[in-house]
C-alpha cells in the first residue's frame, strides 16, 4: 500500500494536497499531471488510499478505520496503445454497480491524454453526473489533451518532478552495486524524474549512447557512423540534443548549476567558449530535425550523414 511517506520530495503538491483535505475540498475528478516517469502513479495511488480513509491526518492515513482495512473497490484503467471508447465504457458500466463494503469506489485512468475523442465524450457523460460514490484520477503528461469539458469538472494537480540529489539518493540507495559514474549521468539526464532514473540506470543501450554522444563532441575527426551505435538512435540524438541544450544555456549564462550533463560540465564550458551561440542553436535544430527525420522514416544513415555535414560547417569542436 503506496502513502505519501513513500514519495520523495514533491513538497508544493503534497501542501497543495493537504490544504484540498484540511478544507474538506473533495472533487469527484482530479488530473495529476507531469513528465513520464515522474511518480504519477504512485502518487495517484497514494491519493487514493487517502481518499478511502475515513480519519485521514494530513496527508496520511489513520491504518485502523473500515476504509483502510476493508475491502477498496479501486479501478485502475492503462493500456499499451491508446484507451478506447471500449474501454471507457467497461468502465462507465462499473460505476453503475453500488460499492461494497465501503463509502467510495475510486477509478484511476493511467495515461487519460491517449484517450480517443469517442472515449472523452463517452466518460464526460458520466463527469458530468458522478455518482456520489465515485471518483476519478486521470494522470497525464499533457494536460492538453484532454478536451475542456473534462478539464473544467477536474482539479488539476502538477506533479513536479524531484531535485537531483533525491534522485542520486535514491537511486544510490536502490543500486548498491552500480558504479558511480553510471548513477550520477542517470541521475543528471531523468530530469528530476526518478522512475525514468530508475530505467536509465539498468540501460546499457542508454550508457553506451552516452559515451557515445560525449566522445562526438571532443573527438578530432567526424567520422561518426550509424551503424557503429550500440544502441537507440534515437536516444543517441536525443543526449546529443541535451549535450548542446546545455551549451547554449552555459553560453547565455556563465553558469553550471543549470546544466543537465553537470558531470561533464567541464566539455560543456570549453565547447560552449570554442563556438557562438548561433552556431551552437543551429548544432542542436541539427540533432533535432535528424531526429524528426528518423521517426519520420528517414534513413537512419542519410539522417545523420546531413547532421555530420551541417555539424561540421558550423561547429569548432573538433
Amino acid at each position: 500500500m503506496t502513502g505519501f511517506h513513500d514519495i520523495k520530495g514533491r513538497k508544493p503538491l503534497k501542501n497543495q494536497l493537504k490544504k484540498l483535505i484540511d478544507k474538506g475540498r473533495i472533487s469527484h475528478g482530479y488530473i495529476f499531471e507531469g513528465p513520464k516517469g515522474s511518480g504519477k502513479k504512485l502518487i495517484a495511488d497514494a491519493f487514493a488510499e487517502l481518499l478511502f480513509c475515513y480519519n485521514q491526518k494530513g496527508l496520511e492515513t489513520c491504518k485502523t478505520c473500515k476504509g483502510c482495512t476493508g475491502y477498496k473497490e479501486k479501478y485502475v484503467l492503462e493500456t499499451e496503445k491508446s484507451i478506447s471508447v471500449d474501454d471507457i465504457r467497461s468502465l462507465v458500466a462499473d460505476t453503475e454497480l453500488m460499492p461494497f463494503g465501503n463509502n467510495k469506489k475510486i477509478y484511476i485512468i493511467h495515461d487519460a491524454d491517449t484517450m480517443t475523442d469517442q472515449a472523452q465524450n463517452a466518460f464526460l457523460k458520466t463527469l458530468e453526473e458522478p455518482p456520489p460514490y465515485a471518483f476519478f484520477m486521470l494522470t497525464v503528461t499533457n494536460s492538453e489533451q484532454i478536451i475542456d469539458t473534462i478539464r473544467s469538472r477536474c482539479i488539476i494537480l502538477y506533479t513536479g518532478v524531484n531535485t537531483k540529489q533525491e534522485v542520486l539518493e535514491y537511486l544510490e540507495q536502490n543500486n548498491p552495486d552500480a558504479d558511480t559514474k553510471s548513477i550520477y549521468a542517470a541521475a543528471c539526464f531523468a530530469e528530476g524524474c526518478i522512475g525514468r532514473a530508475a530505467d536509465l540506470i539498468n540501460d546499457q543501450s542508454f550508457i553506451q549512447c552516452r559515451k557515445t554522444a560525449v566522445e562526438y563532441i571532443t573527438k578530432s575527426q567526424l567520422d561518426f557512423d550509424v551503424k557503429d551505435l550500440k544502441g537507440d538512435v534515437l536516444v543517441f540524438l536525443e543526449i546529443l540534443q541535451s549535450l548542446f541544450r546545455d551549451m547554449l544555456v552555459y553560453k547565455a549564462t556563465n553558469d553550471s548549476s543549470n546544466l543537465i550533463n553537470t558531470d561533464i560540465s567541464d566539455i560543456i564550458k570549453r565547447t560552449a567558449e570554442r563556438n557562438s551561440s548561433k552556431s551552437l542553436l543551429i548544432a542542436f535544430d541539427s540533432a533535432t530535425k535528424a531526429a524528426e527525420y528518423i521517426k519520420d522514416n528517414v534513413s537512419q544513415s542519410i539522417a545523420i550523414g546531413t547532421m555530420n555535414i551541417e555539424l561540421m560547417e558550423e561547429l569548432n569542436i573538433w
